[in-house]
């Protein structure tokens, strides 16, 4: 373009202004002073999100992990929010997604929440395997993944993710666990430092007789040695998950202590046969939070209905009284084909993504936000990391 056609452009785009009258004084000083006011409210909320520590939350279905924040902060460059830092999902193979119709996905995938597009396709190691259950360790884009084979013999292999953000090879970690017929890996965990895996040894059919019908085992990660293995009855629910920075794993198994959570120490290994509660030392004040809490084991939370609505509940876990109760959806779509749940929480639950049905939102300090992420995942079959 041609400095005289440019300088007329100018002219074109600047009529407009010519010819609107300019506000009065007194006008120009209010904006300013709202301006001056909505700019410090921003910085404020962004140092404080700044502030945040990096968290884990087992939601029932996805575990979020790395540094917090919020909408604030997302990244100017993002086609989709998605949590500070945490862009990647790891997503099974038996999920479908709304955005290909009712077509079943590849074997596995690894996916960029921030800009919805497939990172790597993840095949099993060897034909008639199939991926079973999904963790990240916190802080780390580490994945580590089951693998189950018809015979019951269940691989794990783990993926990390480069600071580029390309994600490396599948490699293979510890030796092949042999699991009895009719029991699978189920509800596996990572500590922060990558060092211990956690995971339920459980019934297919929940529905079988009560009991010891299944054991929460933990090994170390790089060496393959089993720590512990403690057998508990699975049919009332059981959750773990590792808390902080160390090697601390809180379960919750409702009929070892009913409402009691248990925290047991993995840095050392256990004598075979001990028993979890004699292993561990009561956690909380008997919240019985099957649902999950943050890193810092500070908030617990669960899920409650009331008036056709499902409620995220928050609880101190030191005091034990409830701090929040959030609508995150209908309660109609528990029923659903979408997953109900927190997607991802900040290590303190300043900040918690949720998805209930087809209603997605980011909660920051207990105020809702409604978002829409790259895709409404669904339930059951389905597994995610961040």
């Amino acid at each position: 373009m041609q400095d005289c056609e440019l300088r007329d452009r100018f002219e074109e785009w600047a009529e407009p202004l010519r010819a609107t009258p300019a506000p009065a004084v007194a006008r120009l000083r209010s904006r300013n002073r709202r301006r001056t006011i909505r700019t410090a409210t921003a910085t404020g909320f962004a140092l404080a999100l700044v502030g945040l520590v990096a968290g884990l939350l087992v939601g029932g279905g996805l575990v979020g992990s790395g540094n917090p924040g919020g909408p604030a902060l997302q990244a100017q460059r993002s086609a989709h929010p998605s949590p500070p830092g945490q862009p990647y999902v790891f997503v099974n193979s038996s999920a479908n997604f709304v955005d290909v119709g009712n077509i079943p996905s590849t074997p596995a995938e690894l996916r960029n929440a921030a800009t919805g597009k497939v990172v790597k396709v993840l095949l099993p190691i060897r034909l008639g395997v199939s991926f079973s259950a999904a963790a990240a360790a916190p802080s780390d884009r580490l994945f580590v993944l089951a693998q189950s084979d018809s015979d019951g013999t269940v691989s794990f292999v783990e993926m990390r993710i480069g600071a580029s953000g390309k994600p490396g090879a599948l490699h293979r970690v510890m030796r092949d666990l042999a699991v009895p017929p009719g029991m699978q890996v189920t509800n596996m965990a990572v500590n922060a430092s990558a060092t211990r895996l956690a995971f339920n040894i459980t019934a297919s059919n929940s529905n079988g007789p009560s009991g010891p019908s299944g054991s929460l085992v933990v090994y170390n990660l790089h060496t393959g040695a089993l720590i512990g293995s403690w057998p508990v009855a699975f049919d009332a629910g059981a959750n773990s998950q590792f808390v902080g920075r160390g090697n601390n794993l809180v379960a919750w198994v409702d009929t070892v202590e009913r409402g009691r959570d248990l925290l047991v120490d993995t840095t050392t290994p256990f004598q075979p046969g001990s028993s979890l509660l004699a292993d561990s030392r009561p956690y909380g004040v008997g919240s019985e939070l099957a649902g999950g809490f943050t890193q810092d084991g500070s908030i617990g939370m669960t899920y409650g209905v009331s008036r056709g609505r499902v409620l995220l509940e928050e609880l101190s876990f030191a005091s034990g009284q409830v701090l929040r109760k959030i609508p995150i959806g209908s309660s109609s779509a528990t029923n659903g084909p979408y997953f109900c749940g927190v997607l991802w929480a900040s290590a303190n639950g300043h900040e918690v993504w949720t998805q209930c049905g087809t209603r997605q939102l980011v909660i920051v300090g207990g105020h809702a936000t409604k978002i829409r992420l790259a895709w409404l995942f669904h339930t059951p079959g389905s597994v995610f990391a961040w």
